[in-house]
């Protein structure tokens, strides 16, 4: 018997009848149980959960067919702190029921960064800063100053911050900006009580030179608070840029600087002048 013949043979063709069969009753079994171990025909719409509170969240009646993960907080002063600010999958998606939502809400407390050094920047470069750093611009004033539009001074709550100092996100920055005006003939300022490191700042930032210097017996550079100036200190009084100051120095331990400050006779010293 040849090849021909045994395919046409009753008993070859009802073996692959059964084949077939079997074949066909495999696969539909298969596709039953996948269809009823992946629910197929059932999908669930997820919820919009942004904006509620967690408490909200769990008490809906939708949210018991689905399981909700939180993985992240992020701190948005916009928005109420304990809320959903995202969630994946996103609001109105149709999925499996039991399916996990992944949640993302919003920190109780901001993260801190340093606080960036302004000083000297214009105040354009500053306000491009803050931003990097998450912190906000508050009050602008502007004083007398040589160095036109830049940064003198920052402020959070009123107190100077430092460069590198920890403050968290979200603060309200205030800057001092210099003028610009003055810059030939800037007021002599009032060095009396200050220490070397802070008058020698202000002679700077206003465009003058520190000249001789002189030191008491017990008074060296680390304690060293200004006694005398010259030219001495004249309300109102201007002087050129690049006028060169002499100072004498004495430490706070010889002299008591508040008391020496008001028996001061000097033409309308203003009132309560603060130390450094």
């Amino acid at each position: 018997m040849n090849f021909i013949q045994f395919i046409t043979t009753r008993r070859f063709l009802k073996q692959l009848a059964y084949s077939f069969l079997l074949f066909i009753g495999i696969v539909w079994i298969t596709l039953t149980v996948l269809k009823a171990y992946t629910r197929h025909d059932q999908v669930a719409v997820t919820p919009n959960y942004v904006g509620l509170m967690m408490d909200q969240v769990n008490n809906l009646e939708s949210s018991k067919d689905f399981e909700l993960i939180v993985v992240d907080s992020i701190y948005d002063y916009t928005r109420k702190p304990g809320s959903v600010i995202s969630q994946d999958p996103l609001p109105e998606t149709k999925v499996k029921p039991g399916r996990a939502i992944y949640l993302s809400l919003v920190s109780y407390m901001p993260e801190k960064v340093s606080m960036p050094e302004l000083v000297d920047l214009s105040l354009r470069r500053a306000k491009a800063l803050l931003q990097t750093y998450d912190l906000k611009l508050g009050n602008v004033s502007v004083i007398a100053d040589i160095a036109e539009n830049a940064v003198l001074k920052v402020t959070v709550n009123g107190r100077i911050v430092k460069p590198g100092t920890p403050i968290l996100k979200g603060s309200v920055v205030d800057l001092v900006i210099g003028s610009g005006t003055g810059a030939g003939q800037p007021a002599i300022p009032f060095l009396i009580g200050k220490t070397r490191e802070s008058a020698l700042r202000e002679l700077a930032r206003l465009g003058l030179k520190i000249g001789a210097e002189s030191y008491s017996a017990n008074c060296d550079s680390t304690n060293a608070l200004v006694y005398e100036q010259n030219p001495v200190y004249i309300y109102g009084k201007r002087v050129v840029a690049g006028t060169v100051f002499a100072i004498t120095y004495k430490s706070g331990t010889e002299l008591n600087f508040e008391d020496y400050i008001k028996n001061l006779v000097i033409d309308s010293v203003p009132a309560q002048t603060p130390l450094p």
